[in-house]
C-alpha cells in the first residue's frame, strides 16, 4: 500500500494537470473554430464634404498669403533700393556741400589773413612812427635831465659837504657819550663783579663751614648709629673672617626704623639674618631727629651700613 503521506499531493498533481489539458485544447479548439467561420468584408469610409471644402479653402487661403508675403518682400526689396539709392545722392550732396564749405573756409581764411597782415603792416608802421617820436621826446627830455641832474649835482655837492659837517660833528659827541658810557658801565660792572665776588667768597666761605658742620653732624651720627647696631648685633656662629653684609635702613625724620633690607648678601643666611635682627633690636635710633630735617634728606633718609665679622663698617 501506499503511504498515507504521499497519496494526498499525488491526487492534487494528477487534478491539476487535468486542469490544464482541458483548459488547452479549448483553446485550440476555439482558435480552430473562429479560423474556419471568420467571413470576409467591405471596408467602407465616410467622406465630409464640408471639411474637405474647409481644407481646399484654408490651402487657398495659405497660397494668397504666401504670394501676399513674396509681393511685399518684393516691395520691400524694392524700398530698400529706393532708400540706398537716395542715401547716396544725399551723400554725395553732402559731399559737395563739405567741399563747398571747406572752400568757403579757406577763402575766408586766406582774406582773414590778407586783412590781418596789411592791419600788422599798418600798426608796424604806427609802432615806427610812435618810436621816432618818443626818441625825440626822451632826447629831448634826457637833454632837460642832464642839465637837471648837473643843477641837481651842485646842489646835492653843497648839501652833502655840509652834512657831512653836521655829521663829523654829531659822529664826534656821540663817540665821547658812548666812550663815556663805556666807561661808566665798565666801572660799574667792575664793581658789580667785586661785590660778586666777594659774596660768592662769603657764601663759599659759609658753604665750606656749613658742609664741614654738616660732616661733623653727619659722622657724629653715624659713629652713634655704628655704636649702637655693634651692641645689638649677635654675631652668629657661623660668621667668618672675610664675610660680609651690607644692610639698607630707611628711617623716619623721628629715627624710627621704616624698613631694612639686604643689599649685598654675604652668602650665609644666619649672617644675614643677624644683621637684619640687629636693626630691629634697635627699632629707633632716637639722635636722628636732632638733625636739620634737609640734612636728613639728603644724607640720612637711606643709610647703608655694612657688617663684618671684625666690626661695622660705614
Amino acid at each position: 500500500m501506499l503511504d498515507r503521506s504521499y497519496a494526498l499531493p499525488i491526487i492534487f498533481a494528477t487534478l491539476v494537470h487535468a486542469l490544464v489539458l482541458v483548459v488547452i485544447s479549448g483553446v485550440w479548439i476555439g482558435q480552430e473554430q473562429d479560423r474556419s467561420i471568420q467571413p470576409r468584408h467591405i471596408e467602407a469610409r465616410m467622406v465630409d464634404l464640408k471639411a474637405l471644402s474647409d481644407k481646399r479653402a484654408a490651402e487657398d487661403a495659405a497660397e494668397k498669403e504666401r504670394v501676399a508675403r513674396e509681393e511685399n518682400q518684393r516691395k520691400a526689396q524694392e524700398q530698400a533700393k529706393r532708400e540706398k539709392a537716395q542715401a547716396a545722392e544725399r551723400k554725395k550732396a553732402q559731399e559737395l556741400k563739405r567741399k563747398a564749405d571747406a572752400k568757403k573756409a579757406q577763402d575766408q581764411k586766406k582774406a582773414e589773413a590778407e586783412r590781418r597782415a596789411k592791419e600788422a603792416e599798418a600798426k608796424k608802421k604806427a609802432q615806427a612812427k610812435k618810436k621816432a617820436d618818443e626818441l625825440k621826446k626822451a632826447e629831448a627830455a634826457k637833454k632837460k635831465a642832464d642839465a637837471d641832474a648837473k643843477k641837481a649835482k651842485l646842489r646835492a655837492a653843497e648839501e652833502a659837504k655840509k652834512k657831512a659837517k653836521q655829521q663829523a660833528a654829531e659822529e664826534a659827541k656821540r663817540k665821547a657819550a658812548e666812550e663815556a658810557k663805556r666807561k661808566a658801565e665798565a666801572q660799574r660792572k667792575a664793581d658789580a663783579e667785586k661785590a660778586q665776588a666777594e659774596r660768592q667768597k662769603a657764601l663759599e666761605k659759609q658753604r665750606a663751614a656749613a658742609q664741614e658742620q654738616a660732616a661733623q653732624v653727619v659722622g657724629d651720627i653715624q659713629s652713634y648709629i655704628q655704636a649702637v647696631l655693634q651692641d645689638s648685633w649677635r654675631i652668629p656662629s657661623t660668621a667668618r673672617n672675610g664675610m660680609r653684609a651690607v644692610v639698607a635702613i630707611h628711617l623716619f625724620p623721628s629715627g624710627q626704623v621704616d624698613q631694612t633690607y639686604i643689599t649685598e648678601s654675604s652668602g650665609d643666611q644666619a649672617f644675614d639674618r643677624s644683621a637684619i635682627q640687629a636693626v630691629e633690636r634697635v627699632d629707633r635710633f632716637d639722635r636722628i631727629e636732632e638733625v636739620d630735617p634737609i640734612m636728613f634728606e639728603r644724607r640720612l633718609r637711606r643709610v647703608l651700613v655694612e657688617f663684618r665679622p671684625e666690626g661695622l663698617r660705614w
